[in-house]
Parts: C-alpha cells; structure tokens; sequence
C-alpha cells in the first residue's frame, strides 16, 4: 500500500492483481525526488513525503504492511487527507483471479488433468478468498478509481493522467509473472459447482464491476 504526500495520492494493494507491480511503479512518489531504488521486497518506510507499506513475507509489528484494509489505512491517517487524496486500486475478473491464486500459492505441477483436478480440490477446500476489505469499508466502495487487470496499462495511463505524472509503461516492472500455466483455457477449470461457489463469494463483485464468467 502506498501513500504520497507528494502527489496526493493512496494506493491499496488486492492479491493476484499485478498489485505489486503496480505498487513499485508508483512507489517512487512517497519518497524525496532521487531515493527510489527497486526493490522487490521492502521494509516499511514514512517520512514526510509519503508511506509505502512492508513487503516482505512477516507483516508482524508492522504499522504499514502489504493489503492492508482501507478501513485500517484511514483509521492510521488524518481523515481530512484520506478524504482529500485520491485513491486507487487494481480489479480483476475472479474467475480469473482464484486460479492465479492457486498456481502463485501451490506451485502445482502434472498434466492438464492433474492441474485442473488439483485446483478444483484447493478452492473447495480452503483455497477461496475474498479481499473486498481492501476497497470497501462497511459494505460500501470507499475509492476513487479502479485500474482494471485486463486493461493494465490503460488503467495506470488514465491514473497518472489525472495525478498529473508521466506515464512511462516502458518502466511497469513484470513481477511474479510466468508462474501461471496459460495454455489450460480458464473455462476448463470450472464445472457447474465451481462457477456456483463464485457467484455466491464474490456477488459483490461480479455485480459492481459486471464481471463474468469467461466465454
């Protein structure tokens, strides 16, 4: 998660949506005008220009860490500043979301068969999430805009647009890619049972943001 005094600006973090990726580009503007070096984890850093939250694999004793709630961001900030600053994050399609999930946190190996068999054991048994507290607070969205996965590049183009920041897309670092087989069509992993247990976790979701399942 990110904040910068600098450009007036918050950034929470959703899982398995480029969010890091997303994080360092836009990280270079919560701290003074040279210090940004990459790093693909981090410690957590505040000063007067901004916040960028842990990234790392123990958030423990951290007061700013990786997706954390907007209701915890506010409550940690001034509310005229969380009121004023414009805020964002990154969406993506669950269907689509969950088995990024699963090859990200499984590491699974095998044939089409295996994987599919394997993926559909994992989120019927434990695997499912839901991390809407990243932007909604009470039930009810809390941000200002949100950068589609789908449409990535685009989504970041129109945020430094209107944050008055040069979009650079050349310099969008490519983190925890190719981890994901993409050759298994996104349909093949779901049957009937599947699609149903989405629908029902993430209504919120598929109804706002008028996701589907994939055709």
């Amino acid at each position: 998660m990110l904040i910068s005094h600098l450009k007036r600006f918050i950034y929470t973090k959703t899982v398995k949506t480029a969010s890091t990726s997303v994080e360092s580009y836009f990280e270079k503007f919560c701290m003074p005008v040279d210090e940004w070096v990459f790093q693909r984890s981090r410690e957590e850093y505040v000063s007067k220009t901004g916040v960028i939250g842990y990234r790392g694999t123990n958030s423990a004793g951290k007061l700013w860490f990786n997706h954390m709630s907007a209701a915890k961001i506010k409550k940690q900030m001034d509310e005229t500043t969380w009121n004023e600053y414009f805020k964002f994050t990154v969406i993506r399609n669950p269907y689509d979301k969950l088995v990024s999930k699963f090859f990200f946190s499984e590491r699974p190996s095998g044939t089409e068969e295996q994987l599919i068999a394997n993926f559909r054991d994992w989120l019927q048994n434990g695997g499912m999430f839901v991390d809407r507290q990243i932007y909604t607070i009470d039930g009810s969205i809390c941000l200002d805009y949100f950068i589609r996965y789908e449409y990535l590049e685009n989504g970041i183009g129109q945020v430094c647009k209107h944050l008055n920041i040069p979009f650079e897309p050349e310099k969008l670092p490519q983190l925890k890619a190719n981890i994901r087989d993409n050759n298994i069509s996104l349909r093949a992993f779901y049957d009937d049972e599947l699609k149903k247990v989405v629908r029902e976790e993430y209504a919120f979701e598929l109804a706002y943001f008028k996701y589907t399942f994939p055709k």
